[in-house]
């Protein structure tokens, strides 16, 4: 089976870490074209994303980046990317 992740939550899952893709991919033993695939919306099998999650729920979140990604696209009149 197969699942699209949302890019945008993902990417903003990765800032949270201080991660890139290349450090998703090898702490959640997933290749890079698979989180390449993910991150620009395109489709990955249900196992792969399990793998994602499992890493991403591991790394704890750093803080000072928690308070600078912004709570809403309202604020400030400013988007996340």
């Amino acid at each position: 089976m197969s699942v699209t992740v949302h890019p945008g939550r993902l990417r903003n899952e990765l800032a949270r870490r201080g991660w890139s893709a290349a450090d998703l991919a090898r702490e959640s033993g997933v290749s890079a074209p698979t989180v390449s695939a993910a991150l620009a919306g395109r489709a990955i099998s249900a196992q792969s994303l399990q793998r994602l999650a499992v890493a991403l729920s591991k790394a704890p979140t750093l803080d000072v980046i928690n308070k600078l990604i912004l709570a809403s696209p309202d604020d400030h009149g400013l988007t996340r990317t």
